[in-house]
């Protein structure tokens, strides 16, 4: 008998009270000029990091089967740092990849606010990280 774990990975996330007047912006989304295409931009360049690098195999023997869902909060910083991880899960060890996989993203280029200073600000998101474990046992 052999186990298989078939997997499925999907990532949303949204943007939560931000109050700057340009978005926090990646290298590869900084030339797109329309805000809202720049905020899908980027939602899509941490999507696909999330899906890339959060290692399911290592976390799957504490998941469970079926649907698994990790919330999380975060801020990128005036400096393009994400930080401020909040992350709710239920397991210590998926909610600890969660947070390696979210530190690991490369540098943000932050928001700033357009006065007279043009001082950059904090902005704050959510994610959700869900996937999928379907356990089968089959006969070889």
């Amino acid at each position: 008998m052999k186990k298989y774990i078939y997997i499925t990975l999907l990532v949303t996330l949204s943007s939560f009270y931000s109050y700057s007047q340009n978005k926090p912006t990646t290298l590869k989304c900084k030339n797109k000029s329309i805000e809202r295409v720049r905020k899908h931009c980027i939602c899509k360049d941490i999507e696909q990091y999330v899906k890339k690098n959060y290692d399911i195999l290592a976390v799957s023997s504490y998941a469970k089967s079926g649907i698994n869902r990790i919330y999380t909060r975060f801020n990128i910083s005036n400096k393009g740092k994400i930080e401020n991880i909040e992350v709710k899960g239920f397991s210590p060890e998926i909610e600890k990849e969660a947070i390696r996989t979210l530190l690991s993203f490369p540098d943000i280029i932050p928001a700033n606010t357009i006065s007279e200073a043009n001082t950059n600000v904090n902005d704050s998101y959510t994610i959700m990280i869900q996937f999928e474990i379907k356990n089968t046992i089959t006969n070889l």
